[in-house]
């Protein structure tokens, strides 16, 4: 297997981190709009939710600069959330098969580079 560039690997890792984070911005913006404008039917659930898409975009945002600063927490935030996404993919591919390639193929490509060994190696130490 070729040897990686880990560095840039790394802030690849966290470009798609940042871009499932924009993702959650927008969502929990157009909850909000949603709300504002009357259209939301459950208030208190899209409340929930809004708190929810908006925590786990900072989140994401965060994870998102500590793997560039090699932290074994961001490389175990990035699998949890992968996970998460092709959860959401399978519930898509029942609506839109297209939909859940769209979902399940970045995460599927982001958890194989996540389990790389030369990333797990990065970011093994103990600089949490």
């Amino acid at each position: 297997m070729p040897k990686l560039n880990v560095s840039l690997t790394l802030k690849g890792l966290a470009v798609a981190y940042l871009l499932e984070a924009v993702v959650l911005y927008l969502a929990t913006g157009a909850t909000i709009a949603a709300m504002i404008s009357g259209a939301a039917k459950a208030p208190v659930t899209d409340s929930a939710l809004g708190v929810l898409t908006g925590a786990a975009a900072i989140w994401l945002t965060m994870a998102a600069k500590a793997i560039t600063k090699n932290k074994r927490w961001a490389r175990s935030a990035g699998v949890f959330w992968q996970l998460i996404q092709l959860t959401i993919a399978l519930g898509t591919f029942e609506a839109s098969i297209l939909g859940g390639l769209l979902i399940a193929v970045p995460s599927i490509a982001v958890l194989l580079t996540l389990f790389n060994k030369q990333i797990v190696a990065a970011t093994q130490e103990n600089r949490d």
